[in-house]
């Protein structure tokens, strides 16, 4: 094929035609020979100056004689070597291009998103029948929903059993089909070993609301290989609501307290307990005159109080652990005639918020469950692929919702603040 191309190529060349004009004034022919036969013979590169047959010379035909040039025995007009110039370089790059066949061009691969799997998370919860965690479940569905995230999300509540929520979650590590496991633990310490199962089995563990490990004020991730850790600590819900008992003691010759602690088994609440005391036990006219378990439902506190008010009815402040039970405490005394009250309660529900709006209570602690909830998917979805997310998430920081001067929400900054459950 090459070869027939570089024949072509020089046999177009030789039949060109010759270049022929008219003088200007005389219309005598001027003819540009083909073969020179007889003459003196030219090198390619030689301009022509000689007499044309004819007896006209070019110069007589209109244009200079250096306008004729000699190329490799065909003599052509200077236009007609330019085109000869080009001619040759394609004879040239014909056969450059004999010895091999110019490879297929490349095709170029389009960089493809690996498809994005379903992020399966197993989250594990205290108790079901309660207004908080609801709060927080909710905020974890409409995270999934609103930012359309492809996320499975399993509820597993334990109903405030640690032996029973540790056999959830070793479950859910042998059942193989979650990727990240979100869990509010009943126990810190006692679900250390079971939490270091999951992380050897490979899966993402997020610790919620409560420390994990035996550091119980520390919000750092324990053990080493938990992801992240979203909460806050029951030591420092307890020195703000110590702080309040404080202030709400002020003026009292004698401040008797009756506390209702949530769940006795549950660490975070056995700290705040302490860190209240902690907090009280430098002032003498404060004493706990009662100390009860209203495991967060307000029938049992209310039955609990009724006991307590009946006993000692010049109690004259009440703590919780919980709203639900501080609203039980207010039933039982209203019903025991009972006023002058300061009333505290812990989370600032919707009912707690009213309670401190209308000023039947002192104030409120002020948890934030939904908000939490949309943090745990977020970082669940992040950390399942592969991005970066922050180890220590503490809730008391996130201002708003809260408001500026932190989470105790009283009767001086009820306005800035609205319940999430």
């Amino acid at each position: 094929m090459c070869e027939e191309l570089r024949k072509a190529t020089v046999n177009r060349a030789k039949d060109l035609p010759i270049e022929t004009n008219t003088h200007p004034a005389k219309g005598a022919p001027c003819a540009v020979p083909r073969e020179h036969g007889e003459r003196q013979a030219l090198e390619a590169g030689d301009w022509v100056n000689e007499t044309w047959r004819g007896g006209v010379s070019p110069d007589q035909c209109g244009f200079s004689v250096k306008s004729i040039f000699y190329l490799g025995g065909i003599t052509v007009r200077k236009a007609r070597f330019h085109f000869l110039v080009a001619v040759l370089l394609l004879i040239v790059m014909a056969i450059m291009g004999c010895g091999q066949a110019a490879p297929p061009p490349e095709e170029e691969e389009e960089d493809e998103e690996p498809a994005l799997e379903t992020v399966r998370v197993a989250a594990f919860i205290l108790v079901r029948a309660n207004a908080w965690e609801q709060a927080k479940i909710d905020g974890m569905m409409d995270k999934i929903e609103n930012d359309g995230l492809d996320v499975e999300l399993s509820i597993f509540s334990c109903e405030f059993d640690p032996i029973e929520q540790i056999n959830q979650i070793r479950d859910a590590i042998t059942a193989g089909t979650y990727d990240v496991l979100a869990i509010h633990p009943q126990d810190s310490t006692g679900i250390v070993p079971v939490v270091q199962e999951a992380l050897d089995a490979g899966l993402i563990v997020i610790g919620v609301d409560a420390p994990i490990g035996p550091n119980l004020r520390s919000l750092d991730p324990h053990p080493e290989g938990v992801t992240a850790m979203v909460g806050r600590t029951g030591w420092s819900t307890g020195t703000w609501l110590g702080k309040a008992v404080v202030e709400a003691a002020e003026g009292l010759e004698k401040a008797k307290v009756a506390y209702l602690i949530g769940s006795q088994g549950l660490t975070i609440d056995q700290e705040r307990f302490a860190a209240l005391e902690e907090v009280i036990k430098d002032y003498p006219h404060i004493e706990i005159a009662a100390f009860q378990e209203g495991l967060y439902r307000r029938d049992t506190s209310f039955e609990i109080m009724q006991d307590v008010f009946q006993a000692q009815p010049d109690i004259n402040i009440v703590v919780s652990s919980g709203d639900q039970m501080t609203l039980g405490a207010e039933d039982a005394a209203m019903e025991a005639g009972l006023e002058g009250i300061f009333f505290i309660g812990n989370g600032c529900s919707i009912q707690g918020w009213e309670a401190i709006n209308e000023k039947r209570w002192f104030g409120s602690y002020a948890d934030i469950p939904y908000t939490e909830g949309e943090i745990v998917i977020e970082l669940a979805y992040k950390a399942a692929r592969g991005e970066q997310v922050p180890r220590s998430v503490n809730l008391e920081d996130r201002r708003p919702p809260l408001p500026p001067e932190g989470p105790m929400i009283t009767q001086g900054n009820v306005h800035l603040f609205k319940p999430q459950w």
